[in-house]
């Protein structure tokens, strides 16, 4: 299938993705059950997301031409729209596991890890794939694996974790007045347009490693090892800037994390035939700054959430990270349709040695591109306002009313 045709299908699905993201939502912050507002969701996504992940990448190997572009379709509209199911409740539930602003770091420094985890867990089924003399195979095997992943891992959470019988009932009684809610909330504004322009750059991470390491470095068989470095120092850096949150407070070390990011990831528009060197050195060092976002936006996210309550009497977790879901969603589709209309407009041809024009295109969108969306990242961050000592000032008002309301007969 030729490159613009499959990431029209991708940005499709991820726009799909973004849009049922606040359906799902404020669905979830009104959902009343024995077992909680997020459980029910997360248990009813596990077997649609095995059966969507199998469709994927099994597909018939008789479908060709238009019965092949319907088949995958349907797969990634399905895929996304179960992985919305499940992910915009687990992520609503960990803001809600904890209201301490420095323990929240930990919870989604642990997620961050975990996603961090299966990431390499998909560079590694990449690897295998591309080197095998039976690609078809050694997808469905992958995918195979990754169905027992997904049943037996994505289980423990909603089997497992308990939800807060407090916060049930108190979701936005109309949907859009809650995201309106959001839209109004100036410091989630600000980490919603953060979150959008970071996603645009590191989403280079997964879309064009495999591009730039086989056509401009030509070493095909790093396309799994060089991600997974990124990913591993990211995975191992989280405890360090954990600390380091606590110490400088989140918005500071965040944007410490986001300037070092940019200089590593523009480091790489310089990379050349043979480069392995440059990017063993770069990509741990972007991966290293990369780990503090994973676990400090969604924990600063957890914050404001707890002003909205203030502010409006209700818990709207699933509204938040929905419309944060969304932003990243949109970015990501963005740049999926971007990086594939720009390889095919330079003349990019697969499994062929590639014009200069498609690897300075490589270059600069791995590079440079990342750069400058982190410098805008850290400009944008300098204007949110709620600190540590906001934060306490909220979360006493709200166990004083939490206090009088149990007071009163």
């Amino acid at each position: 299938m030729a490159p613009a045709l499959v990431g029209g299908l991708f940005a499709a699905g991820r726009l799909w993705d973004a849009v049922s993201d606040p359906i799902v939502g404020t669905l979830s912050d009104r959902t009343r059950s024995r077992i909680g507002r997020r459980r029910p969701w997360m248990l009813a996504a596990v077997p649609l997301l095995a059966l969507f992940v199998w469709m994927t990448w099994v597909p018939p190997a008789d479908l060709t031409g238009a019965p092949l572009v319907i088949w995958v379709t349907v797969a990634l509209f399905g895929f996304y729209t179960a992985f919305t199911i499940y992910q915009v409740p687990h992520i609503s539930l960990g803001s809600e596991l904890s209201s301490d602003h420095h323990e929240r770091n930990r919870i989604f420094g642990v997620q961050s890890a975990a996603f961090s985890a299966g990431m390499i867990f998909a560079f590694g089924s990449m690897q295998v794939v591309m080197n095998s003399d039976d690609p078809r195979g050694a997808a469905a095997g992958a995918a195979t694996l990754l169905c027992i992943l997904v049943v037996g891992l994505l289980l423990i959470p909603p089997l497992r974790v308990r939800e807060r019988p407090a916060y049930q009932g108190r979701g936005a009684a109309r949907p859009l007045r809650a995201l309106g809610d959001v839209l109004r909330n100036r410091d989630a504004r600000r980490l919603l347009i953060v979150q959008f322009v970071v996603m645009v750059g590191i989403s280079v991470v997964g879309l064009l490693s495999p591009y730039l390491v086989k056509y401009v470095l030509k070493r095909p068989d790093m396309v799994g090892p060089l991600p997974a470095l990124f990913l591993v120092f990211s995975i191992g850096s989280i405890p360090i800037w954990v600390r380091a949150s606590r110490r400088f407070g989140k918005k500071r070390t965040w944007m410490m994390s986001l300037a070092l990011s940019g200089l590593a990831f523009g480091g790489m528009t310089f990379a050349g035939e043979g480069d392995v060197a440059l990017l063993v050195v770069l990509l741990p060092i972007a991966g290293f700054a990369t780990g503090c976002g994973g676990m400090v936006s969604p924990s600063m996210l957890a914050d404001v959430i707890d002003g909205d309550e203030l502010a409006t009497g209700e818990r709207k977790e699933g509204a938040y990270n929905a419309a944060y879901g969304f932003a990243l969603k949109v970015a990501n589709a963005f740049m999926i349709l971007v990086t594939s209309l720009v390889l095919q407009g330079l003349g990019f041809e697969p499994n062929t040695e590639q014009n200069e024009a498609v690897k300075w295109g490589l270059r600069l969108l791995y590079g440079a591109l990342p750069f400058v969306m982190y410098a805008v990242a850290v400009l944008v961050l300098r204007g949110f306002r709620l600190d540590e000592e906001e934060h306490a000032r909220i979360r006493a008002a709200l166990d004083t009313r939490l206090a009088e309301g149990a007071d009163r007969p």
